[in-house]
């Protein structure tokens, strides 16, 4: 015969091994990466922040709530930290090309190039149609002066509409006119 104490235990055992708890939990924590789009889309960031970090909290495990938080603290400028969740969200869902490429150009700006180049050959290995992926490549291609190059992933990204950076363009133009366009599928990293 069980005790109180006992029979407690096993209820609560129970109850965590169930799978439908499991997926209540999954459940949960993508309600909350959900809404914390919803307000970072309205323009409120530290509520998103939080939505995100409930996320991560009901399940330490769930990629989204990583990712998000990574985004958040990307376009607040605070790279290091966007850096460390982005590389969390990877580790937890190594498919996810949006983390790779976000994490190349988190890396860009905070002057770890080197570092970029093979992450965001990650994101197009994993996803060619990856527009964002593109742009960024844009980026290091621009900050590393082969100019062709960038102009290729502006107009690859273009195609697979992507946003570009009008100051990058802008910028691009500058020290290279536009060439012709090539075909979307014709840049490589």
């Amino acid at each position: 015969m069980l005790s109180k104490h006992g029979a407690l235990l096993l209820a609560l055992f129970v109850s965590i091994s169930n799978p439908a708890t499991a997926q209540d939990v999954a459940g949960h924590a993508k309600q909350a990466v959900e809404l914390g789009w919803t307000y970072f889309n309205k323009g409120d960031a530290d509520t998103a922040l939080k939505r995100f970090n409930q996320a991560r909290i009901i399940d330490p495990r769930f990629a989204p709530g990583y990712f998000g938080t990574a985004y958040v603290y990307s376009v607040q400028g605070q790279l290091e930290q966007a850096i460390q969740y982005y590389w969390k969200s990877i580790e937890l869902d190594p498919s996810f090309s949006p983390a790779y490429s976000n994490l190349g150009l988190a890396l860009i700006y905070s002057g770890k190039t080197t570092e970029a180049f093979p992450i965001l050959k990650k994101a197009l290995d994993l996803d060619p149609g990856n527009g964002d992926a593109h742009a960024n490549f844009a980026v290091y291609y621009f900050n590393a002066g082969d100019y062709a190059a960038s102009w290729q992933h502006v107009h690859s990204a273009q195609d697979k509409q992507a946003v570009v950076s009008p100051e990058l363009i802008a910028d691009l133009k500058r020290k290279l006119p536009e060439p012709t366009r090539q075909r979307a599928d014709t840049a490589q990293p």
